[in-house]
């Protein structure tokens, strides 16, 4: 074992005893556990050292060049560049072939004992683990940030102590699905501000429940030891727990008909804006703005993004927006409920005390699936104008996306945090007028950008940091007017993107999409 597995592993024994009241024994016997439900990453080697290299996303073509972060000269002059040999887009790839080099292994700022990992900033005991930054001590897990001591988990903001758990503000949780600001749950949905809580579901500022049932606080700590008891014989046993939805069983069950009185009032919506906000964005990036709507470059636009899709209440048959993340893509689509719906439902219906008496691990599927329904909204804060979207914070009109966070003018994009007129996007903060940026902060006025920071009208960049007027940048920092890490000159430079932003526009005006993207232009050198 490394310094840092050997360390995580003392974590996760603290953990587990803390959550099950036992050490259930080493980490690394659980790793095929806790790496079930993580959002998967790529693996590469070195062209320099022949190294593991990890990337994530995963959306890079086969074929292409990586090096590792650590393993980038930025002090290195790039080769000269012939900016007469250049005519279109395929020329100028060809004269910088050589700068187009993927790196993984990314860590920003402040970072120590990082292994298997990638997309991390300010960390420290990290291991097999992508998008996540300020935090600590978090194994097998995906997307997070501020976060302590967790393990398994896909999205976690602010979690501390937390076991295959998500979402928000959780603490020594295991098994929590897409729980916000709730501590010492167990097997549980869609919890807002709930304590101690069992296989419940969609429950707001609750304690002592067990199967949406309240009890005394005596009674529900003795069924909660025969529960933990038998969870930490089971984990010992088999290395891993079921999920909650092989608890459940629901495939074998019938889907009870349930009916809800909770009807929210529809939002006013007006697209218009949305309309606006994409032909302002593209006549700032290309020069000119699209025809046809933004619809019309809906899939192009959507390529490289956690998709939304659609789903249908089973409680009133309207049609809800479902979210890409988490656990979202793995609900069962004849149980799922608006916010509105599910939390009328589950407040108004529980499991008897006679039956969280008799409530195991092996017969949970019998007494706890008449309530399992699944909310897939979340609307905190003021929202408005939102056109088929869901998990929203203080944003305005958002179209076709998820989980837009202080945000306005956004479409068909994935996690904009502090953004505006953002299009095809995921993973971007404070930006803004920007399309197909992916995992980068700080952008404005940019196309194609994977891993970037602190960049303005630039093209085709991959981790670049403090960039203005470039295109075809590859693992640089702080250049002006550059073409391939090459500084031309800004009479140069902008002949050169007149010629490239017109074959852009020919192909998109065209086609509605656009083949070369940045997880595929290396491959094209």
């Amino acid at each position: 074992m490394s310094e840092t597995t050997d360390v995580l592993d003392g974590r996760w024994r603290s953990v587990c005893k803390t959550l099950l009241g036992r050490d259930v024994g080493p980490m690394r016997e659980y790793e095929a556990w806790l790496a079930e439900r993580i959002e998967p990453h790529s693996t590469h080697k070195s062209s320099l050292s022949g190294k593991e290299i990890v990337s994530s996303p995963t959306a890079y073509e086969h074929g292409m060049k990586w090096i590792g972060y650590d393993e980038i000269d930025f002090a290195k002059k790039p080769a000269a560049l012939d900016i007469n040999q250049i005519k279109d887009i395929d020329s100028v790839l060809q004269a910088i072939g050589g700068t187009l080099c993927y790196s993984g292994n990314l860590f920003f700022g402040k970072c120590s004992h990082i292994e298997k990992s990638s997309n991390l900033n300010d960390s420290h005991y990290i291991y097999e683990v992508c998008r996540f930054g300020n935090s600590k001590y978090v194994a097998y897990s995906t997307m997070g940030r501020i976060s302590e001591d967790c393990f398994g988990c896909n999205v976690a903001g602010e979690c501390a102590a937390c076991l295959k758990s998500g979402v928000y503000r959780n603490k020594r949780c295991l098994e929590c699905w897409m729980c916000t600001n709730c501590s010492e749950c167990y097997f549980s949905h869609g919890l807002e501000h709930c304590d101690n809580c069992i296989f419940c579901f969609n429950l707001k500022s609750r304690r002592n429940h067990i199967g949406n049932l309240e009890l005394e606080v005596g009674k529900y700590r003795e069924i909660k030891g025969r529960l933990l008891a038998q969870m930490a014989d089971k984990l010992q046993k088999d290395k891993r727990l079921p999920s909650l939805l092989e608890i459940l069983k629901l495939e074998s069950k019938p889907v009870p008909k349930i009916s809800v009185a909770a009807r929210k009032k529809p939002l006013p919506e007006d697209k218009s804006k949305i309309e606006e906000a994409f032909s302002a964005t593209t006549k700032i990036l290309f020069g000119r703005a699209l025809g046809g709507g933004v619809d019309a470059y809906g899939e192009w636009l959507a390529q490289s993004t956690h998709k939304t899709s659609k789903c249908i209440s089973a409680a009133s048959g309207r049609e809800l927006t479902l979210p890409a993340h988490a656990n979202f893509p793995l609900l069962p689509k004849n149980r799922l409920l608006s916010d509105d719906e599910a939390h009328e439902f589950e407040e108004k219906n529980g499991i008897s005390r006679e039956e969280a008496e008799e409530l195991g691990l092996e017969n949970a599927h019998k007494i706890i699936s008449k309530l399992a329904f699944f909310n897939v909204e979340e609307d905190t804060g003021t929202n408005s104008n939102i056109i088929e979207s869901t998990y929203l914070f203080d944003s305005t009109s958002v179209y076709r996306s998820s989980v837009a966070v202080y945000s306005k003018c956004i479409a068909y994009s994935f996690w904009p945090r502090s953004c505006e007129f953002l299009f095809g996007c995921d993973s971007p903060f404070d930006s803004s007028h920007d399309i197909h940026c992916y995992s980068c902060t700080n952008l404005t006025r940019c196309f194609e950008l994977d891993c970037c920071g602190y960049c303005s009208d630039c093209y085709f960049c991959h981790n670049c940091e403090n960039l203005t007027e470039c295109m075809f940048c590859f693992n640089t920092k702080n250049l002006k007017y550059a073409i391939g890490n090459v500084e031309v000159g800004r009479e140069k430079y902008m002949e050169v993107k007149k010629m490239v932003l017109a074959e852009i526009v020919a192909k998109l005006e065209k086609d509605k999409k656009l083949d070369l993207d940045i997880y595929n232009v290396g491959a094209k050198r």
